[in-house]
């Protein structure tokens, strides 16, 4: 009596492309991340996509009876796939290149101004001075600079082009901003990771929010013209308050904030309160609140 033994049938490979995928998508990101690379381009990635098919298909074909082969040739055609557009203009490795430019909106009449700026990973400094309502300058990424009127109020969008890069990548955008001295402002900002430099020394501020993620943050108090909020929420933040002579000021911190101190000899220093002798009867006064997680508030 004779037996036989059946032999198994050839085990796929193809289980190993997706791993294979994953780990050269994230080697990728690190070395962009750590500048050997330059950016990665979300467009060149989705441009390439039916390369998924074209593996799939040798993965239907050839998977089981000669795996090995098959998965040779998947290999191929990722190198294949990956070199071609490498050598595209918006390649897979090809820079969403650092590039420098302005934009201004002009003052057509405009009495108040409301200023709404979205930022990702870079620098943000804003100060007075501008002939125009709005001046902006930009490194890195690009920007979109939208306006529109409300009544005799101005009320403009600085936001990153969404169409850039991966947000995870990494890329900086470091944006310069000068308004117009004259114009009676407001101030909304949503910053990620990056220094934050306001210098509103020179401006009409009616109020400031600013929500801000990790990095230095540094702000010039306003000469105020009536009840003038400040409010900045931080994280992981070192914040710099400088009172200006003459400005009465009261600096209060919650949250998570480490330390609170001050170098000003204007400004007593009570618990997690800074404040000026005179702002309690002051008509025009600057109050600024600031909620951290490990934020530290050093005021000058």
């Amino acid at each position: 009596m004779s037996s036989s033994i059946e032999k198994p049938a050839p085990r796929s490979l193809g289980g190993l492309i997706l791993p294979l995928i994953l780990i050269g998508l994230g080697v990728a990101f690190l070395l962009a991340n750590l500048g050997y690379l330059p950016p990665i381009s979300i467009r060149a990635i989705a441009d390439v996509w039916p390369v998924v098919l074209i593996l799939i298909g040798i993965e239907v074909l050839l998977g089981r009876r000669q795996p090995l082969l098959g998965l040779g040739l998947q290999l191929v055609v990722l190198a294949l796939a990956v070199a071609i557009v490498a050598s595209q203009s918006a390649g897979l490795l090809t820079s969403a290149a650092a590039t420098t430019s302005s934009e201004t909106v002009a003052r057509d009449g405009a009495t108040a101004l409301a200023l709404d700026l979205d930022g990702q990973a870079g620098d943000i400094s804003i100060t007075g001075g501008a002939s125009a309502l709005v001046e902006t300058r930009s490194t890195g990424g690009e920007v979109r600079v939208t306006s529109d009127r409300e009544g005799g109020t101005a009320r403009v969008e600085v936001k990153p082009r969404h169409e850039l890069v991966l947000p995870f990548q990494g890329l900086r955008t470091d944006l310069d901003v000068a308004l117009a001295s004259d114009v009676p402002t407001s101030i909304k900002l949503d910053i990620g990771a990056g220094d934050v430099r306001l210098d509103l020394r020179d401006l009409r501020i009616t109020s400031v929010d600013l929500d801000a993620g990790a990095g230095d943050i540094s702000i010039t108090l306003p000469t105020p013209q009536g009840e003038v909020a400040v409010k900045v929420d931080a994280g992981a933040a070192d914040v710099t308050i400088e009172v200006p002579s003459g400005v009465e000021a009261r600096v209060t911190v919650a949250g998570g904030v480490v330390t609170l101190e001050s170098t000003n000899s204007r400004l007593v220093v009570s618990d997690r309160v800074a404040e000026t002798a005179g702002y309690a009867v002051a008509s025009s006064r600057v109050t600024v609140r600031i909620d951290g997680g490990a934020a530290s508030v050093h005021i000058r």
